[in-house]
């Protein structure tokens, strides 16, 4: 089973960082029948909003099933963004995993339920998993989770799956920042979704910096901020 990845709020000083997974159960060709799936960042909002709805439509005909996990800005500012990215992968694949093999998601997991889920998915569907991730690095997923990745860039131009994945990360994305931008009306979040804008920091100046803030970010404002190793006996939730 090829499962693809992609991801929205990598870099931005604000949360949320938002990791999608999609695997198709039709062909290749029958996806790009579908012309709005390209690479999110060619498409306009409107068209990036008509493809994430027909997008869903396919995953109610379970033509294709996805999973989504958002990591929060605190994760981040702990363990960087890298680990961050390597931990959303990893939950997500275990919810999606564990719903395609039927079984009970755990409220806690360790990389363990993890490796197991992956033996027990490939030994009863005699199928190897492999992760397809648009970036340079698999961040750590096929030493620590013993799975097969292929990584490229901007594959979301080239591969349809990886289009797919980005219009869903980034549309999602968007819609929870304008939500925060009625919320916090004063931050422009519908303008600037939390990237690194004069305008973002401008508000940031005048009105400090917000809980969901990425403090190991601003490093002007937090100059000795520190990150942790990560401890692989760490349980994190699932759900």
């Amino acid at each position: 089973m090829e499962i693809y990845m992609d991801e929205a709020g990598r870099w931005p000083l604000y949360w949320p960082l938002h990791i999608w997974l999609v695997s198709n159960k039709i062909s290749e060709k029958q996806l790009k029948k579908h012309e709005l799936f390209k690479d999110s960042k060619q498409l306009t909002p409107k068209k990036r909003e008509k493809a994430f709805e027909e997008i869903l439509k396919l995953a109610d005909k379970s033509d294709i099933i996805y999973e989504i996990w958002t990591i929060s800005s605190e994760f981040i500012d702990t363990y960087w963004i890298t680990r961050a990215i390597n931990t959303a992968i990893s939950k997500a694949l275990y919810r999606m995993l564990s719903k395609l093999l039927n079984q009970k998601i755990k409220k806690t997991i360790k990389r363990a339920d993890i490796l197991k889920l992956i033996d027990n998915y490939e030994n009863k569907t005699k199928d190897t998993i492999t992760l397809i991730i648009d970036w340079k690095n698999d961040f750590w997923i096929s030493k620590e989770l013993n799975i097969k990745t292929k990584t490229i860039v901007h594959w979301d131009a080239e591969k349809v799956q990886i289009s797919m994945a980005s219009i869903l990360a980034k549309v999602s994305r968007d819609k929870i920042l304008d939500k925060t931008a009625l919320k916090y009306p004063e931050y422009n979040f519908e303008k600037h979704k939390g990237y690194w804008t004069k305008l973002h920091y401008k508000a940031i100046e005048e009105h400090w910096v917000l809980p969901e803030h990425r403090k190991l970010f601003l490093k002007k404002i937090f100059p000795d901020w520190k990150i942790l190793k990560f401890n692989d006996s760490i349980s994190f939730d699932s759900n």
